[in-house]
């Protein structure tokens, strides 16, 4: 009876441990005093050859790859392979607010994605190893996480950084989850350069815009005016060009749908899910009315 009990519980503790397995690290760059790595955390079911490069938020100033776990553990149940990347903090303790000038806003932002550039590639060239499938390859963020992707796929510092970026030049990403992101330049976006986009975004967000609004919504007068392109926007070119894009809009709701990707697994997973199948995605606005407690 004994040796029976003792034989269940080492069961039930080895099916916890693989429900919460501990993530691999592995470093991806060293640039000056910063270490660069990526918390790879693979399948802990039957793996759907789908992987997902995801960038944190935290308004370039803070922010932690581990805080992102609930999400990485919740795509493994689903079977997907999911690597969440550090990156330089410019403005760490900072203050990505109106006071902050416009052109270290700008640095900021190139800064995380010359970063998550880096990380990607680190990905896809050692993506035998990674277990990698890179025609299923999506990549994810949330806030400044979300700005960092949106600028990598529509970048507007292309021209000026070709040694890091001409790598982007031919379409590494199958499509993007986007959480409450915008574009600093809608001219980036192209119809040759578009890739499937999920989009979540609250209408009342009063840190980046749901659609065409200065940043915090500075005043034109402030030294950290900068005008951002929301997922509205980006929606309403990608009707226009009838390219694939899903936005999930959460009407009277802020910036906290950046945090979305911790709960909406099944609305993540059943759009990358069309995306591989091939399957037609239209240009749509689907609203989400949540109850109010």
């Amino acid at each position: 009876m004994f040796k029976f009990v003792a034989m269940r519980w080492i069961f039930i503790l080895m099916l916890f441990s693989c429900s919460t397995q501990a993530q691999k690290r592995i470093t991806y760059a060293v640039k000056g005093n910063d270490t660069l790595y990526i918390d790879h955390y693979e399948p802990t079911t039957t793996p759907n050859g789908m992987s997902i490069m995801f960038v944190h938020g935290g308004g370039f100033t803070a922010g932690d790859p581990k805080n992102q776990r609930p999400f990485a553990e919740g795509m493994c149940k689903k079977g997907y392979n999911v690597f969440v990347i550090s990156y330089r903090l410019y403005l760490k303790g900072g203050s990505f607010g109106c006071n902050t000038a416009t052109p270290v806003k700008l640095k900021a932002i190139s800064t995380a994605v010359e970063d998550a550039a880096d990380a990607a590639k680190y990905i896809i060239t050692n993506a035998a190893t990674l277990k990698v499938d890179t025609s299923k390859f999506f990549i994810s963020g949330s806030s400044a996480g979300a700005e960092t992707i949106l600028q990598l796929l529509y970048n507007p510092w292309a021209t000026t950084d070709k040694a890091r970026y001409d790598y982007f030049a031919t379409p590494r990403f199958k499509g993007a989850l986007v959480f409450a992101g915008a574009l600093i330049d809608i001219n980036t976006l192209k119809q040759d350069n578009w890739v499937p986009m999920l989009l979540m975004h609250g209408t009342k967000d009063q840190l980046v815009p749901y659609g065409t609004a200065s940043h915090h919504y500075c005043s034109a007068n402030s030294e950290g005016w900068l005008m951002l392109f929301g997922a509205k926007t980006i929606l309403e070119q990608a009707k226009t060009w009838n390219k694939p894009a899903v936005l999930y809009t959460y009407p009277g709701k802020g910036h906290e749908v950046a945090n979305y990707m911790f709960r909406e697994f099944d609305k993540m997973d059943a759009f990358m899910q069309d995306v591989v199948k091939g399957k037609q995605i239209k240009a749509e606005d689907v609203i989400v009315e949540e109850k109010t407690k």
